[in-house]
């Protein structure tokens, strides 16, 4: 198969998380009935090139931007997710995999289930295979993701990645529903700016927090996680609606329900970054994925959007910037 393989080229949209993010665990998706998690895929996100023949056969050459490539072998899959991924969908190996563009590091964008989504989708077409459904896709990348962070791992990030637009991911017992809200994306993006704050997080180590207490039998993560589940179910009505408004009542109650999780969901860098853009006018604040770090999302009459962002940036960490919505 390796002979037979073409250069190929594939780009995954990262996501951002207006509420329900951590209900996408499993078994916490069965232990809270009605749970949802609506996000958005941004413009930003992670592009690979596979090259055939950059490694040798058994091999595959991993290239970071700005950075040393690094040679890996079939015994990394259980500790490096360019090896996990593109050893499950091309055995042989014997390529190089050139990544062009991807979002800061623990930016709490689920950057790496982009990469993953990114890398299959390219070994698929490099070895002229055809994509399966959506769902199998994203049932093979959550279990390698699962093996490399040796952690349990949610879905919601994979499907911004492989079918863009505004979605609510519905849990249920069977597994997810994907429904995708119609909603025009230009009224979404004037109103959703996402700034990441210099500091990077860990989402597995916050995630496994709040998922062993859950687990435990912890009452008051219980309760807070019910309360993400109403907030979510709310803001999806309220885009739904296009009540810009409401999606900020629903996403400020999110973010609310959300710091009752754990302690390490809210630190000081997201706490001053957050309440600049409140100060600035925007109508909720919010952390992406897990919190702890990583990148802050607003909800923002179009008019305020600007001094927001540039009032969030003013407190932020070096190496803060805006993500393209």
């Amino acid at each position: 198969m390796a002979e037979a393989m073409r250069p190929a080229e594939a780009f995954a949209a990262c996501r951002a998380d207006l509420a329900g993010g951590t209900l996408d665990l499993w078994p916490l998706t069965c232990l809270h009935p009605g749970a949802v998690t609506v996000n958005v895929a941004l413009r930003a996100g992670v592009w690979v090139r596979l090259l055939p023949g950059g490694a040798p056969a058994g091999r595959i050459l991993h290239r970071p931007p700005d950075a040393e490539p690094c040679e890996l072998s079939g015994d990394h899959a259980a500790s490096h997710l360019t090896a996990a991924v593109g050893f499950h969908f091309v055995p042989e190996g014997g390529f190089s995999v050139e990544v062009r563009e991807q979002p800061p590091l623990g930016s709490g964008l689920g950057g790496s289930s982009a990469f993953a989504v990114a890398l299959a989708q390219a070994c698929l077409a490099a070895t002229g295979r055809r994509r399966p459904p959506a769902r199998a896709l994203v049932a093979v990348l959550h279990d390698l993701e699962a093996r490399v962070l040796a952690a349990p791992t949610g879905v919601q990030d994979y499907y911004p990645a492989l079918v863009g637009g505004a979605l609510a991911i519905h849990f249920a017992p069977g597994g997810e529903r994907v429904e995708r809200l119609r909603v025009p994306p230009r009224w979404i993006a004037d109103r959703l700016a996402v700034v990441f704050t210099g500091v990077t997080h860990a989402s597995g180590m916050v995630n496994w927090d709040v998922y062993r207490a859950r687990v435990d039998g912890d009452r008051g993560v219980a309760a807070a996680l019910d309360a993400v589940a109403v907030a979510a179910q709310r803001t999806r009505e309220a885009l739904l609606a296009r009540d810009e408004a409401a999606v900020g009542r629903a996403v400020a109650e999110e973010w609310r329900a959300r710091r009752r999780l754990a302690p390490a969901v809210e630190g000081e860098g997201l706490r001053a970054v957050i309440a600049a853009g409140l100060a600035a006018g925007a109508l909720a604040g919010k952390a992406c994925g897990a919190g702890g770090g990583g990148s802050v999302l607003f909800w923002v009459s179009p008019h305020r959007r600007e001094a927001v962002v540039a009032a969030a940036l003013a407190v932020a960490a070096p190496g803060a910037r805006e993500i393209l919505v």
